[in-house]
């Protein structure tokens, strides 16, 4: 059965290089291991996956994916950037911190960087070139401040990792965010000196108190949609719902809010929102069932423990046991998105972690920065090429900022999420009171 293990792992890694969809990956490994492997009755694994599938915690993830939609469709991002444009516009490459500012907070409201990227990428590319940025530049900035939305709270993935590990959704929420702030700041940093020499136009500079009732003004038009994750953080962290039910308060909170204040969109409007909605919680579904059952063979295999046996045969070092699981995060977020990284990796290293003395509150964060890393780092680099895609920009462009980022933005906060407990489990012990 070993022998057939490592074929399956060969082949779900062929599959996801040729680009086949992930959740068919899964699929085709788990239907290998169910006609040639000796698994008795097989049966048990299907009641592995729906047991999974039909998990109440998984219910979050949908309910956040609609609300982020109507809140998309009801006019939120475009005043989100006005909002971040008033306060940052007329600085020289000011833009670009509108698009890292404006991505964190609607990847906030939406948790998924997709979303982000969709909402802000359609208004802030055309934009920035306008002012003189160059279209490829624009449009990597999107792609890399889009992931914010797996480090800034509430986030799918980490309601995803939550489930699979056993691990407070709460503090999973928490542990990102100071990483995420960090991040924020080092895009912002190599924004301004990549944005240099481009022939950037900056609005004329407006009396300080212009400026002041110019950012209220943009406030208060955006103060209902900032207020949704407050809302939802509230709920969660103040004890009057689970995570799951603030949820399903941000939709209902969301439909009003939409169609009566900003009345940007109509009931009518609703049945798209709700169609794509049920598209993505559908193929979210697919790859949850197939990713639950997989798992649940390479369990029963010991597959995880050989892997901590693999990474002990190289050192019994911590860092060194850190820096191989670093290195395998990058490579499975290099080729699948961060719900099916999620899926995949966080069984898989959870014994390595625990073997160099990595808490598995710290271990979130870890796996949201090492796989929102390789959300854009080629050569799959799926928010990448649908920032691109989204952009209308070829690849060629974007590559030399994006290369910046990776290397000089997003490996630093990699290595001291890693490296520094204490970016990651300060503010879950500030609010939580763990230990």
């Amino acid at each position: 059965m070993n022998s057939l293990i490592v074929l399956d792992a060969l082949l779900l890694t062929v599959l996801l290089v040729i680009g086949v969809p992930v959740p068919l990956c899964f699929a085709g490994a788990v239907l290998v291991l169910m006609l040639f492997g000796d698994l008795g009755a097989a049966t048990f694994l299907i009641g592995a996956g729906y047991s999974k599938m039909s998990s109440l915690v998984i219910i979050a993830i949908p309910l956040y994916i609609l609300a982020g939609g109507i809140m998309s469709q009801g006019g939120i991002a475009t005043r989100l950037v006005i909002l971040a444009d008033s306060v940052f516009g007329r600085l020289r490459g000011g833009l670009g911190i509108v698009v890292i500012m404006a991505t964190a907070v609607f990847g906030a409201i939406s948790g998924m960087a997709s979303s982000a990227v969709a909402a802000i990428g359609t208004i802030m590319i055309p934009r920035m070139e306008e002012r003189g940025y160059s279209r490829g530049y624009a449009t990597a900035l999107v792609s890399a401040s889009a992931v914010l939305a797996l480090l800034i709270p509430p986030s799918a993935s980490m309601i995803l990792f939550g489930w699979v590990t056993g691990t407070s959704i709460l503090a999973c929420f928490l542990a990102p965010v100071v990483p995420g702030l960090l991040l924020c700041g080092l895009l912002a940093f190599w924004n301004f000196a990549l944005t240099r020499n481009m022939p950037i136009s900056v609005p004329p500079p407006l009396p300080a108190r212009a400026v002041a009732r110019e950012v209220a003004l943009c406030t208060k038009k955006a103060a209902l949609g900032l207020a949704m994750p407050l809302i939802i953080l509230g709920f969660i962290y103040g004890g009057v719902t689970t995570p799951t039910e603030a949820a399903a308060v941000a939709v209902v909170y969301a439909i009003p809010v939409s169609i009566y204040l900003y009345k940007d969109i109509g009931w009518r409007d609703l049945a798209e929102v709700f169609w794509r909605a049920g598209q993505t919680t559908g193929v979210l579904l697919v790859l949850i069932f197939f990713a639950a059952m997989l798992a649940r063979v390479w369990t029963l295999e010991n597959v995880p423990q050989q892997i901590l046996d693999g990474f002990m045969s190289v050192s019994d070092n911590p860092i060194v046991l850190l820096l191989l699981a670093n290195l395998f995060l990058m490579v499975i977020g290099m080729f699948m998105e961060d719900v099916s990284g999620i899926l995949l990796a966080s069984p898989l290293l959870m014994p390595v972690m625990q073997q160099a003395g990595v808490d598995p509150v710290q271990f979130a964060a870890i796996i949201a920065t090492n796989l929102g890393m390789g959300l854009i780092t080629p050569p799959t680099a799926p928010i990448l090429y649908f920032a691109a895609l989204i952009g209308k920009t070829p690849l060629g462009p974007m590559l030399k900022p994006t290369l910046v980022f990776v290397f000089l933005a997003y490996l630093p906060v990699v290595l001291l999420t890693t490296f520094v407990p204490e970016l990651s489990l300060a503010l879950p012990r500030l609010v939580l009171g763990a230990p």
